[in-house]
């Protein structure tokens, strides 16, 4: 059964919804009507104002992170390395900068690919991931049980974060490991 995340879902801190988006799909729909599928196998989560990672760090507030100080559900599409868009999924609640970073995808592995292969760029950001009609992400368990076990789920710190002090040995990043 595919069911489409409603709000309530991602109005939960990061760290409690990264590993609940593990076994999840990602659904893009195209402007010719094609879709590209993919299931989500790799997060970050990225917990606010005191995360020395996060975009949000110290509560600064721009107009590349705006969408984080937003609704949860949305997505947060920002331009990194002067070269690769990344995906993240606000959480929490309005002004509790919050996100999750999605890593990667049963059909593949790295945030950039990931966006690269499923044309996510700047024009997504803000994209109401609940109500879109371009970009969703999908529970497709049956009745209700996880598809993805806690024992199936490594943490490990974050990937690339060493200048945030003692937030880059945080145990946020979430990986499927069977």
């Amino acid at each position: 059964m595919r069911t489409r995340l409603k709000r309530d879902f991602f109005a939960r801190p990061a760290e409690a919804v990264a590993p609940n988006l593990l076994g999840k799909f990602i659904v893009r729909k195209f402007p010719d009507g094609t879709v590209k599928e993919g299931m989500i196998n790799e997060v970050e989560a990225y917990v606010g104002r005191k995360d020395l990672a996060s975009h949000a760090a110290g509560g600064k507030r721009t107009k590349r992170n705006e969408v984080m100080f937003g609704p949860p559900g949305h997505a947060y599409v920002y331009f990194t390395y002067g070269m690769h868009w990344l995906l993240n999924v606000v959480c929490s609640s309005v002004d509790d900068p919050q996100a999750v970073l999605i890593r990667g995808l049963d059909t593949v592995s790295g945030p950039a690919r990931l966006t690269k292969q499923f044309q996510i760029d700047g024009r997504l950001n803000g994209e109401d991931l609940v109500e879109s009609k371009v970009l969703w992400l999908e529970d497709r368990s049956s009745s209700g049980r996880p598809v993805v076990r806690t024992s199936d789920i490594k943490i490990t710190p974050r990937i690339g974060v060493d200048y945030a002090g003692e937030w880059k040995n945080k145990p946020l990043r979430f990986v499927i490991s069977r």
